[in-house]
């Protein structure tokens, strides 16, 4: 709130009326009047006296902020669209221009105001070109400021912008120098490489780096979906564990994961229901695919990719340690007294 209106909302909360707050601090009713209208401002001899008189301290009744948090920032950035909405971009670029003159070293601000401007005034086009550059120029500056931010994730995030609107204008050179800048753990990298590979016409490196991605992000959800199922088991709640893992289940089909493959999700709801027919047929599919290589290209979804999975010698240890764990685990006796267990056994074990 500003000055104005704290001295308005304390006032009626003490339960004052202009001429007792008037008294108490030493000036006339309609002084009192004009503050609360924002028509004037107390001298700055009466803020201590002010604050005093209000139970607030000096900071609140200036309406003095440290700096914003990430959720007052992002409150903020939504009253953007509300203000070209009702009175057109330039009104919004006038709030943003404000708020970034009251805290004038948070980079986030500066970039979460950049990107919601760039989309307003896209939105919102202006007829009058020499007003649209001076709002373009407005909002490089705002980038190139991020790009040199001292916050390692701001920075990052400004280089990927800045690498998005220069593919989008066709510099393709300097999206080049941009997507370099980005580590490789940055999460939408692949995705922004992709789209530069499109555009400078290398359609096979596009496919490689998209289907990579729906690969790892295909992976990152399976696990997610056997945290949950594990999760719920640990809650008590077998119903959710069952739709977890079955959900992971209809994911590995539908993406076309190996027909060797299991679904972890799936694995652990059989053991925790001690279902030892079902977990015995996933732990064969498993056991049998320990050594097989995955051809991945065999489906249209991730053709341009080489075939995956364990080499022989890795593939061999890994299954080696399974069967050592179905042997010895106590959490596995259950599937000791399966039929099939000993047969799975040496089977694998020769």
């Amino acid at each position: 709130m500003k000055i104005h209106e704290i001295i308005r909302t304390r006032r009626q909360a003490l339960g004052l009326t202009q001429e007792a707050l008037a008294e108490k601090v030493g000036v006339s009713a309609p002084a009192v009047n004009k503050w609360e209208k924002a028509l004037n401002y107390p001298d700055i001899t009466l803020l201590p006296i002010l604050a005093r008189t209000l139970g607030v301290d000096m900071n609140t009744l200036l309406s003095f902020q440290q700096d914003m948090t990430r959720e007052d920032i992002g409150l903020f950035l939504n009253e953007l669209p509300a203000a070209a909405q009702a009175n057109g971009c330039d009104a919004a670029f006038a709030l943003a221009q404000d708020k970034l003159r009251q805290f004038p070293n948070n980079d986030l601000l500066a970039c979460g105001i950049a990107s919601v401007l760039e989309s307003l005034l896209t939105l919102y086009a202006k007829d009058n070109q020499t007003e649209k550059e001076t709002h373009q120029q407005q909002i490089n500056a705002l980038y190139e400021r991020a790009m040199h931010s001292s916050d390692t994730q701001i920075r990052e995030w400004a280089a990927y912008m800045a690498a998005v609107r220069c593919i989008g204008k066709g510099d393709l050179a300097q999206a080049e120098a941009l997507l370099e800048q980005l580590p490789d753990t940055y999460k939408d990298k692949k995705m922004l490489a992709a789209s530069l590979r499109k555009k400078q016409g290398q359609a096979q490196q596009a496919w490689v780096l998209l289907e990579q991605e729906l690969f790892e992000r295909a992976n990152g959800i399976q696990i997610v979906l056997l945290h949950m199922t594990n999760l719920a088991l640990a809650e008590g709640n077998a119903d959710a564990a069952k739709l977890f893992a079955d959900t992971a289940e209809t994911v590995k089909n539908a993406l076309h994961f190996s027909a060797f493959s299991i679904s972890s999700a799936s694995l652990q709801l059989a053991m925790a229901e001690q279902d030892g027919a079902r977990t015995l047929s996933l732990l064969e599919k498993l056991l049998g695919g320990m050594t097989r290589p995955w051809a991945l290209n065999a489906s249209p979804l991730y053709r341009h990719l080489p075939a995956q999975g364990s080499t022989s010698k890795v593939g061999k240890t890994l299954r080696q340690s399974l069967l050592n764990q179905m042997q010895t685990d106590p959490e596995m006796q259950f599937l000791r007294d399966t039929a099939g267990y000993e047969k799975l056994i040496e089977k694998y074990k020769s």
